[in-house]
């Protein structure tokens, strides 16, 4: 990873030392990429591995500085298929948005998330990704809207900046254990008792033994798994258990 110049270095330690939580921090980050010459950032952390067993991919909420009121509205039905958060799995270098965007092998959602970005201005960005121990995930864009009038300057001086910015922006919020405050999307809506109920199948009981412990009848249990398996869209038990550990839901 290349070095920033001294300043944006220096810049960047002494306004985030005054950070006393996430959304302070994220404040810092808005405040010195606004001196590279964007006009919006956003990071988002994913605590856990972004694909399911499966293949699905969990969704990816955006915590945002200067977007427009009420974008995210229409975002998340995007949150599962964004193409700038998808190509971040190709590499580990920063990605200019104008390549995403000309990529012959985009879905049809993939390109209305492109355009419903466009129709808000949001069209020239630069992502950075970072990949973290255990599959976890961070990931930082820095846009230039169409107030931003010089954004081939933007792309050839902020790119090697912004990827030694996203990295150590990263390891401070790690560091200062604020990765707790950052808001993250809800993968699945399971009932205190279709938890329950797959705790106690990852603990290898069958569901006559959690019909015991839970106080329930057999026929329970099995309802509440059956519709824990449709919830995580699993075919069976086993999976079901594997993508609710993967997804931190037990």
């Amino acid at each position: 990873m290349s070095f920033p110049p001294q300043t944006i270095s220096q810049s960047f330690r002494s306004r985030i030392s005054r950070a006393e939580d996430f959304a302070s921090a994220l404040d810092c980050l808005m405040e010195i990429t606004s001196d590279l010459g964007f006009t919006q950032v956003l990071y988002a952390y994913m605590p856990r591995a972004p694909r399911l067993p499966n293949g699905d991919w969990l969704p990816l909420k955006l915590n945002v500085r200067n977007f427009p009121d009420h974008w995210e509205d229409e975002w998340r039905q995007f949150m599962r298929v964004d193409p700038y958060y998808r190509a971040c799995f190709d590499g580990t270098m920063p990605l200019d948005w104008s390549e995403v965007q000309e990529r012959p092998n985009l879905s049809a959602q993939q390109k209305a998330a492109c355009g419903y970005l466009n129709d808000l201005g949001l069209s020239r960005g630069i992502t950075v990704p970072v990949h973290l121990p255990t599959g976890r995930f961070a990931v930082v864009s820095a846009i230039t809207d169409r107030s931003g009038a010089n954004w081939t300057n933007v792309q050839a001086t902020a790119r090697d900046p912004l990827h030694w910015l996203t990295h150590a922006f990263t390891q401070f919020v790690l560091e200062r254990g604020f990765e707790d405050q950052i808001e993250t999307a809800a993968s699945v809506q399971l009932t205190p008792r279709e938890i329950e109920c797959l705790r106690w199948a990852s603990a290898g009981k069958t569901s006559a033994d959690t019909a015991i412990i839970i106080g329930r009848s057999v026929e329970t249990v099995r309802l509440h798994m059956k519709n824990a398996i449709r919830k995580l869209d699993a075919c069976n038990r086993a999976q079901a258990v594997a993508a609710a550990i993967q997804m931190g839901v037990i």
